[in-house]
């Protein structure tokens, strides 16, 4: 596997942690304003206030980070070097499940709200550069096994 695939991956979730840390940060606090506009299309207030921003009462700024923290863990370089099938799976797994979430998330800013936040946006990015980055390491990991490559000599 290239080395850049798990540094990429995990900057990623690093930079979505902070990101949602930040989007959570201000849902629970009264005297953090978002830094965007609240007014027009692009309307940061508007959406993290509609009824989209939770699922099951849980704020989704937290699953974010929920979602990104667990990312920290699955994209360390030693997760990377795993032979273990079953964090290759739950890798695949938790991206795909993100990238998913990404797109249910981008409807209700389009369709349903009418408004764009650009916090979440930048959330919505790193979520689809993760899911190809991972993508894109996993199908390097499963042809070095192919070829009887060790994690080690990648």
């Amino acid at each position: 596997m290239p080395g850049w695939v798990s540094v990429g991956s995990l900057a990623l979730c690093t930079a979505g942690l902070a990101v949602s840390g930040y989007l959570t940060l201000v849902h629970y606090t009264t005297h953090v304003q978002l830094a965007c506009s609240a007014t027009g299309t692009i309307d940061c207030q508007k959406v993290t206030t509609s009824p989209q921003s939770m699922v099951g009462g849980i704020p989704v700024a937290l699953l974010g980070v929920i979602f990104f923290a667990l990312g920290v863990l699955l994209c360390l370089p030693r997760a990377w070097g795993s032979r273990s099938r079953g964090v290759r799976v739950v890798r695949i797994g938790w991206v795909v499940g993100g990238a998913a979430m990404v797109v249910r998330l981008v409807y209700a800013e389009l369709f349903q709200i009418d408004a764009v936040c650009l916090w979440c946006s930048a959330v919505h990015v790193i979520t689809v550069a993760l899911f190809a980055t991972v993508l894109v390491g996993e199908a390097v990991a499963a042809e070095d096994a192919g070829r009887g490559l060790s994690p080690a000599r990648r």
